[in-house]
């Protein structure tokens, strides 16, 4: 008499049942393969490839493109006002290391920012920074690369588009030493 009450039990019954659940069973499973086997999202939901192209404005309007397909390795930084105070610190690490071996891109996530507000960080930013710094006003181009609020994000993009690392916080040990290891193996010549 257990043999059959644990066995019923396992699934809630009867046989319907225990079908409805195997089929709601694989089709989630198909889903999830489907969405990790298209490039789309990963194991965390998180993009695995940039988008094809990336059009931001920057800080003095000028509009700012980034295409993939790209001939160099793009490395993207993306902060917050929170997050803002660790660029500099990777800006100045990175193109000690790397200049003229990558594509270093800015990306300002203002998501909330009220309009009323948007010439006065504009000038805020002219100020502060004479490289050019796309804006995301919306949020959602920083959303869709992968962005952790309140730190410095640093994503790794490689030629093809593919994301090839995602690191955030300051520009220090041990993080610095990973974000060089993995744009050193990136920047390997391909056998």
């Amino acid at each position: 008499m257990e043999g059959p009450q644990l066995r019923r039990g396992y699934l809630g019954g009867n046989r319907q049942d225990r079908m409805t659940a195997h089929l709601a069973a694989f089709f989630l499973a198909a889903i999830t393969l489907l969405s990790l086997s298209s490039g789309l999202a990963g194991p965390s939901g998180l993009a695995t490839n940039a988008p094809a192209a990336i059009e931001l404005g920057d800080q003095y309007g000028v509009a700012r493109r980034l295409t993939f397909p790209a001939t160099k390795l793009t490395v993207i930084t993306i902060a917050d006002r929170k997050g803002s105070d660790q660029v500099d610190g990777w800006i100045e690490a990175l193109t000690s290391r790397y200049d003229g071996r990558i594509d270093l891109r800015g990306i300002a996530n203002l998501a909330g920012a009220p309009g009323f507000v948007h010439d006065r960080i504009r000038k805020k930013f002219q100020e502060k920074h004479k490289h050019p710094v796309m804006m995301d006003w919306s949020g959602g181009v920083c959303d869709q690369l992968g962005n952790t609020p309140g730190l410095a994000n640093i994503i790794i993009v490689g030629s093809g588009g593919e994301i090839r690392g995602r690191f955030a916080g300051a520009a220090v040990q041990p993080l610095l030493g990973k974000v060089i290891t993995a744009l050193d193996q990136a920047l390997l010549p391909k056998p």
